[in-house]
């Protein structure tokens, strides 16, 4: 496989890892309302959030994580610039801020800022929150510095300037705020609102990766992969692959597992490491890492042959109900190499671990499962 096949097999699970996350959107529905919360009792104090009927969370300075794009937008928005539905309470907390804000409180300005932002307490309104926030972000808020960035590079109720975003980025992202790391370094790497610049957008990105997200580590993992933006380097691909999968992401580990395991000039073929990362994603309920881990203990890649426990996880991916005939496939070719004993112990291992893990045993799989195997070199 070529470094292109690679790029394409990255764009493809990267495709994978993003659908499974709108899948799980639902089951998730209650963190716009954290990320909100955390917003809320950071700028308005732990005494009057809770007055306000906000959840407590610990404060935060820095920006929410990326949300769902806003239509529109040239760049992918953050949950920041999200609307909420106001409250009552909310409204009147609103009103009590204004008063301040007007005084020239910077803190109430701020408070003002992010509620026309999100719609609390009032109407959302982005030309309203430009106008509250350019006095905190020029006194250092980097959350207000991030938001003005937001809102003139989408054109929210301000001329779009992509200029003026890059200028907020710069200082929210020197402050260490690292979604405005991401946004500076994504402006350098296509020459939007500042010079074209491999080597800042780079820098920035990197910046980014190293503040310990794992969506931003891959995604650095992938521009090093294809060049996209920043220099070409396979090292540091391999790297921060490995570092995002490392946070525990049964999509990435999966996608970790499988770049090991095909030959390819992205990393060197390692199908030891392939069973470490497949097996780690297999535990979390990943069917097609669960499936591929059954084959490799079939044919013994990268670890011994051992048909229990290829027999255990065909049949713990079979319960997930994905690529039916091909696990019922290698199921049988299993059956042929085993014992009654073995096969029973087998099936008392897969009830034991699919008893433990019944949220994790339906969970489908991003990406296709492997074809049938019956040699020690075959693959997905």
């Amino acid at each position: 496989m070529n470094i292109a096949t690679n790029s394409a097999f990255i764009m493809r699970v990267a495709a994978a890892v993003f659908l499974a996350a709108v899948a799980g959107a639902e089951a998730t529905a209650t963190e716009a309302e954290r990320a909100n919360a955390d917003i809320v009792k950071s700028y308005l104090g732990a005494e009057e959030a809770a007055r306000a009927g906000v959840v407590s969370v610990e404060p935060s300075r820095t920006a929410p994580p990326i949300g769902a794009g806003i239509p529109g937008a040239d760049l992918e928005r953050s949950r920041v610039l999200a609307p909420l539905p106001a409250s009552n309470r909310l409204s009147n907390l609103f009103e009590k801020r204004r008063v301040k804000a007007v005084k020239g409180d910077v803190a109430a300005q701020f408070n003002l800022g992010m509620m026309y932002v999100r719609g609390e307490g009032v109407s959302q309104d982005y030309k309203e929150a430009a106008k509250w926030l350019r006095n905190p972000a020029e006194q250092g808020y980097d959350v207000a510095q991030f938001t003005l960035g937001e809102i003139y590079a989408g054109g929210k109720g301000v001329d779009q300037d992509y200029g003026e975003a890059a200028s907020w980025y710069i200082r929210a992202a020197e402050q260490g705020n690292t979604q405005a790391q991401r946004r500076i370094g994504l402006m350098y790497a296509e020459g939007r609102g500042v010079r074209y610049s491999p080597r800042d957008a780079e820098r920035w990105l990197r910046k980014a990766a190293e503040g310990g997200d794992a969506k931003l580590q891959f995604d650095l993992g992938e521009r090093y992969a294809s060049g996209q933006g920043v220099p070409p380097n396979i090292k540091e691909a391999e790297r921060w692959f490995r570092a995002a999968a490392a946070q525990g992401d049964m999509d990435m580990q999966f996608f970790l597992g499988r770049l090991y395991r095909e030959p390819g000039d992205l990393v060197a073929q390692d199908r030891e490491e392939a069973v470490v990362w497949f097996a780690r994603a297999a535990e979390q309920g990943h069917a097609a890492a669960k499936f591929n881990l059954g084959v490799m203990h079939l044919n013994g890649e990268g670890i011994q042959v051992d048909m229990v426990q290829a027999y255990k996880w065909l049949t713990v991916a079979a319960a997930s109900g994905e690529e039916k005939e091909t696990v019922q496939k290698n199921l049988k070719i299993a059956e042929t190499r085993m014992s009654q004993e073995q096969i029973k112990e087998a099936q008392r291992l897969a009830a034991e671990w699919l008893a433990s893990h019944k949220s994790a045993a339906k969970i489908p799989a991003p990406a296709p499962a492997a074809p049938a195997a019956s040699s020690p070199r075959s693959r997905d």
